[in-house]
């Protein structure tokens, strides 16, 4: 299926693909993470991102999706480590907010868009690549660290 839409946004490039939910319907794209097509009933469009319902209230930022997140570093790194040594590709996002400059420019918290909705980080995030999610989080669930 991975030429038949655009991995980084879900725009299709075949015009005969129809919903995974409603077969009858026509899909309006393909969601980035679970890579699989759904009409405009099942799925949004956040910024340029085309997400199913399940998958659109994910954080994502240049290409990543939170898998994880906590305020505990040591977590974070064994959380990564395991992914590493499963295959896949995390990245930690970490930036602390210091008693100094709170609310300032450099915190932000991401939404499925990349935008700053006005909130503090003080999570270190564990984020893969869009088309790692499931796989990862399944990944995380077995090992427990994820409920």
């Amino acid at each position: 299926m991975s030429d038949e839409f655009c991995p980084h946004c879900g725009h299709l490039l075949l015009k005969e693909t129809r919903c995974r939910t409603h077969p009858d319907a026509p899909a309006a794209g393909v969601c980035i993470i679970c890579a699989e097509p759904f009409c405009r009933s099942c799925s949004e469009r956040v910024g340029k991102l085309f997400l199913c319902n399940d998958h659109c209230r994910y954080e994502i930022y240049q290409g990543m999706a939170r898998v994880y997140g906590s305020s505990d570093a040591v977590q974070v790194d064994y959380a990564k480590s395991c992914l590493v040594e499963a295959g896949f590709h995390p990245f930690v996002y970490s930036r602390k907010a210091s008693p100094m400059s709170l609310g300032g420019p450099d915190y932000m918290l991401f939404n499925a868009s990349g935008e700053y909705d006005g909130h503090i980080v003080n999570e270190f995030k564990l984020m893969v690549p869009c088309q790692e999610v499931p796989a990862a989080e399944d990944t995380l669930r077995h090992l427990e660290i994820l409920e």
